[in-house]
């Protein structure tokens, strides 16, 4: 029954159990969207969930498409991975984030995009950073990551922990890596959850 009602919530919320992390019942969960956001070329982080003073930051999910703002098809390598010290410079801006819930509290942790690359990248966790790596295949045409467009480190496991942050120094990035790497224009939804540290 609790399995069940876990795959409506998720139904109703966009998200497919397949593709989507399960999220906890009651626990503060938000959504971040962009749509034909330009990216920079370059290998690059495009997107970073930052997070805040006091609370544990956890992804339960990324989805990723987009075309090739040239209209050259490539292959990129999509990484998600755990920064210790944030991206500096470049062009930013924060994207509006929903709540789940409205009677829960607005979130602490911001969803931040790069119009121009960083001029500094955050220092990667020597723990280990890297939770998920993707090869997108992006054409001139709509396109996602192949196999899977869910960006996280276990998808549809309730066993086993979501990516998290627990510093207002720490992020969840998503980078570009690729020897040659274009602009993109891409479409982004990112769900994550903040609970009290």
């Amino acid at each position: 029954m609790r399995r069940l009602l876990s795959a409506l919530i998720l139904l109703l919320a966009g998200l497919s159990p397949a593709m989507a992390q399960p999220l906890q019942i009651g626990v503060p969960t938000y959504y971040a969207s962009i749509l034909g956001f330009s990216t920079p070329a370059g290998a690059t982080d495009v997107a970073c969930l930052e997070g805040a003073a006091g609370k544990v930051v956890k992804l339960a999910g990324a989805f990723l498409s987009g075309t090739v703002e040239s209209g050259t098809a490539s292959i990129l390598n999509v990484l998600s991975l755990r920064r210790v010290t944030l991206n500096a410079g470049g062009t930013s801006a924060t994207i509006l984030t929903a709540s789940g819930n409205p009677t829960h509290k607005p979130p602490l942790a911001k969803l931040r995009v790069w119009s121009v690359s960083p001029t500094t990248l955050g220092t990667p966790d020597p723990a280990g950073s890297t939770f998920r790596a993707l090869r997108w295949d992006i054409s001139s045409v709509l396109s996602s990551p192949d196999t899977s467009p869910m960006i996280s480190a276990q998808v549809n496991n309730p066993y086993t922990s979501q990516p998290e942050i627990r510093n207002a120094a720490h992020a969840i990035c998503l980078s570009y890596q690729a020897e040659t790497v274009p602009a993109t224009k891409i479409n982004l939804n990112l769900v994550w959850t903040e609970t009290d540290s």
